[in-house]
């Protein structure tokens, strides 16, 4: 029979080998490592930007308009919805928007029927946000030519 001190030690031995051929198995089989700096791969913008920022923290890149900090899209919502509706340019601000409607829904600042509108129209701008994403980078890359 063997004691408790004898099967402690033989257990420590066996975890001990265990690591060991884990690391051998490790170090033989271990991937390279390609380190890419996604920074330099993005576009330096040069000239004065849009002042607003959306949702996700990001900042508009159109150029701003004559005697204005925004761009003409932004001018142009924040004139015709002078409220405090985000503009729709991503999915987080296609969220707040909706949370505006359910607000407004609940205050019955507008009715139900309103309501289902703005949220289908909701889903067609999440639809047709891709697209928008690709012609703002092709309108900045323009701006760097």
């Amino acid at each position: 029979m063997m004691t408790l001190a004898e099967r402690a030690q033989l257990d420590e031995q066996f975890r001990a080998q265990k690591e060991a051929r884990e690391q051998a198995l490790l170090a033989r089989v271990k991937p390279p490592v390609i380190d890419v700096h996604f920074g330099q791969l993005a576009p330096k913008l040069e000239g004065p930007r849009c002042s607003h920022v959306g949702a996700g923290g990001r900042q508009c890149e159109s150029p701003p308009v004559d005697g204005k900090q925004e761009c003409s899209r932004h001018v142009r919502w924040n004139q015709i919805y002078p409220t405090a509706l985000p503009f729709p340019e991503d999915a987080l601000s296609l969220q707040e928007m909706m949370g505006y409607v359910v607000v407004c829904l609940v205050d019955k600042v507008i009715n139900e029927d309103q309501a289902r509108v703005i949220s289908d129209l909701c889903r067609i701008m999440e639809k047709n946000l891709a697209r928008c994403e690709r012609e703002l980078e092709q309108m900045a890359w323009r701006r760097l030519k």
